[in-house]
């Protein structure tokens, strides 16, 4: 008799994303004519993801190679209303992925995530474990969640002892 083998799978898992080049523009003063995330969203842009992360602020996050192209892209936009300042690595980013992500973020948190106006597309920043960080919604089952680097490997750390906690919590109800 051959038993048929499931891979099992933790209910979310996490990875540290490659650097990435990342720009915040502020602005002193509205833009009437620009294509902006309102509050708390992100949007696709040509020149990155654009992310609202508190009033009139936002985060461009971008390829590398494309740091010139986006900061000529926002100086543009902002004009003489506001100043656009690199922030590559100001930020550390990681991908959670999985049914589980809204979960983990409950550990050491205090954010509702299992709003389910919560959605892609979404933005909030929280604190968590002490360290102040911007949860961006990608789909259903990914998002990604913004730190300062100097809380970077607690986070993953902590993470890392949760999800392990979470899938073997998982193993015993299956």
């Amino acid at each position: 008799m051959t038993e048929a083998l499931t891979e099992r799978r933790p209910p979310v898992s996490m990875i540290t994303q490659p650097p990435l080049a990342m720009l915040r523009l502020e602005l002193w003063t509205p833009l009437a004519d620009a294509t902006l995330p309102p509050p708390g969203k992100a949007i696709e842009t040509p020149a990155g993801r654009l992310i609202w992360i508190e009033p009139r602020a936002f985060l461009l996050r971008t390829e590398l190679a494309d740091l010139d192209r986006a900061v000529a892209s926002l100086e543009a936009m902002a004009g003489e209303h506001g100043a656009v300042f690199d922030i590559t690595g100001g930020l550390a980013c990681f991908r959670l992925t999985g049914p589980g992500w809204r979960e983990l973020l409950t550990i050491g948190g205090v954010f509702n995530v299992e709003d389910p106006a919560f959605a892609p597309g979404c933005v909030a920043a929280t604190i968590l474990n002490h360290a102040a960080i911007w949860i961006d919604v990608i789909t259903p089952e990914v998002c990604d969640v913004y730190c300062p680097p100097s809380y970077a490997d607690d986070l993953a750390e902590g993470w890392t002892r949760a999800i392990g906690r979470m899938a073997a919590s998982a193993e015993r109800t299956t």
